[in-house]
């Protein structure tokens, strides 16, 4: 199974730096499973907001990160969740393809950001606490408590 990309957008997050540099930090990802349809996550609406700001999934997936294939692979997964695609794909030729949101998609993105906004409200001072409880850097080799 994929792992979702970390880190974008809005999260509830916890940070705090010590005096060696190290971070502790607690974050909350919202990932929205539809069963056997497929889910959603911060990867995919990601890649559908660059779709948006440049008209190309060829350039939304550069800025990501990965390849040309892979964000178009993406595209057509998301394309498969719902009752109607979120991306509007058209074919490259001679003009250039291009690619755009549909209303569906726009509405969705705005859904899943009001989740991850409401969710990283609710649990902001838990979040708190438990990076309060992290200890002062991370885990190494041979500490107490690891198996080998």
């Amino acid at each position: 199974m994929r792992q979702a990309p970390r880190r974008h957008g809005r999260t509830a997050e916890a940070r705090s730096q010590d005096g060696t540099g190290a971070h502790r930090n607690a974050v909350l990802t919202i990932r929205v499973d539809f069963g056997a349809f497929g889910y959603i996550g911060p990867g995919k609406i990601k890649l559908m907001e660059l779709i948006s700001k440049h008209g190309s999934i060829s350039a939304a997936g550069k800025e990501m990160g990965m390849s040309y294939r892979r964000a178009w692979m993406l595209v057509d997964e998301i394309n498969q969740i719902f009752k109607q695609p979120l991306v509007d794909k058209q074919m490259g030729g001679s003009g250039g393809g291009g690619a755009r949101l549909t209303m569906l998609g726009r509405d969705v993105v705005s859904r899943y950001r009001a989740i991850e906004g409401a969710a990283a409200t609710a649990t902001a001072a838990d979040l708190r606490a438990l990076k309060a409880s992290l200890p002062d850097g991370p885990a190494r080799a041979g500490r107490s408590g690891s198996a080998e």
